[in-house]
């Protein structure tokens, strides 16, 4: 018998994304109570702040929305009995609350995986080369010793350190999840009769496009140009990017998202490429039937001026992670296949031409971009955001690449790690 790393690892409860209602205890919201006041008895726990503690110990979010309707309780010194229970928290937090108590969340001992990970930013905070992307001279400006990062659990569990609370244009990073809301508004078959699936093995902004004269993929320029294109092509392009913000800001679970103006400017007044890309697909005759390419194009400027911090990124990555269910809300902003597609293209283009090798070495689904960031998914366990402007020659983070790397050396969470596990 095999058994999977993440499971028999002691930190995890293993691969299981958490969704509305799809959680294996099918138990009646009494039926519950009467579980959760037979636990917490057990460990010692007699009043609200005594489950407050252990969510806190757990190191779940207690500011996060799905725990707004238990704060007045979790804050009080009401005695644990069942009419309490019943009164201060919904069957959702009550799920919840059982999961901590029976050790059964995503990261099950996370003061230990959050030492574990101090520690591998600490040495990858040392990562020395690099350099600051000029070409867009608002991202020059960018401070390169900057790093943060921040971690979201698929249960709502979080950790942040360095620089994770300075804003930052997203770039490339915004690809996936426009790629997702195409994706949502206009089905798979549509998007792909538009845009390729296949890794380009070219530069993100190659004057390239597949054998069918379309872009290779939705995570280089010309196919999240021709995403873009697919978004509402018939409203103007502020309610367009309006909608887009909205998804992103549901994504990261109502943390708001901000536009970078200069960056737009800026990004408007270099993007040679961009235009000529757009012209190529434009003289093939390959945009959707509707749609305006110097709006499309328009509309991707934009999107990639959207900026936010490590700690809301992670919130994103995790909604990934858990199959399109942001963990912070309980919502669910996009259909589980479309989530399947997304975590597909970001493991196989998400890191442009160095794509290949990182899915060899690393094996999970990430995307970055040239302000530093890197979106990072462990699916079923946990999303990360990080942020940290010096980059290779590829256009990748140096710290971020470091760090994925000493991450699936510390934990077993590269795709294929359970194929490798020895008997039982």
């Amino acid at each position: 018998m095999v058994t999977h790393p993440i499971s028999a690892f002691s930190g995890f409860s293993g691969r299981r994304a958490r969704f509305e209602h799809d959680i294996a205890d099918t138990a009646t919201a009494r039926e519950l109570v009467v579980r959760l006041l037979r636990q917490a008895r057990e460990e010692g726990l007699h009043d609200a702040p005594g489950l407050k503690q252990r969510l806190l110990q757990a190191g779940v979010d207690l500011d996060m929305p799905r725990l707004a309707d238990a704060r007045r309780f979790l804050d009080s010194d009401t005695p644990l009995d069942a009419k309490a229970v019943e009164t201060g928290l919904t069957p959702d937090i009550s799920r919840l609350i059982l999961q901590v108590l029976d050790g059964d969340l995503a990261i099950r001992n996370f003061p230990v995986f959050k030492n574990r990970i101090a520690n591998i930013y600490a040495h990858t905070e040392a990562a020395a080369g690099g350099a600051v992307a000029s070409y867009i001279p608002e991202l020059a400006k960018q401070d390169p010793n900057a790093f943060g990062l921040a971690v979201c659990s698929i249960d709502g569990q979080r950790m942040a350190m360095g620089q994770a609370d300075t804003p930052f244009c997203l770039q490339s990073v915004v690809k996936p999840l426009n790629y997702a809301l195409a994706l949502a508004l206009n089905g798979e078959r549509y998007v792909h009769h538009h845009v390729g699936r296949e890794p380009s093995g070219q530069g993100f902004n190659e004057l390239a496009l597949n054998r069918d004269n379309r872009p290779h993929n939705p995570m280089i320029n010309s196919g999240a140009i021709m995403c873009s294109a697919m978004i509402r092509p018939g409203h103007p392009v502020d309610e367009r990017f309006e909608m887009l913000m909205r998804f992103w800001n549901s994504a990261a679970g109502g943390q708001v998202c901000s536009f970078d103006e200069a960056v737009y400017r800026s990004e408007q007044a270099t993007a040679e490429r961009n235009f000529a890309l757009t012209r190529l697909m434009d003289s093939h005759g390959v945009f959707p039937e509707g749609s305006q390419p110097e709006r499309a194009l328009d509309l991707y400027f934009r999107s990639c001026a959207i900026s936010l911090d490590c700690r809301a990124l992670s919130v994103v990555a995790a909604t990934l992670a858990n199959g399109g269910v942001c963990p912070l809300t309980g919502h669910r902003i996009a259909e589980p296949v479309a989530i399947r597609n997304t975590l597909s293209l970001m493991l196989t283009c998400g890191m442009y031409d160095f794509s290949g090798e990182f899915a060899f070495v690393v094996g999970l689904p990430a995307k970055s971009g040239v302000s530093g960031g890197l979106m990072l998914v462990v699916p079923g366990v946990c999303g990360i955001g990080l942020w940290s402007p010096p980059l290779d020659r590829l256009g990748n983070t140096v710290r971020g690449l470091e760090f994925s790397r000493r991450l699936v050396e510390a934990f077993p969470f590269h795709i294929f790690a359970g194929t490798t596990a020895g008997p039982a």
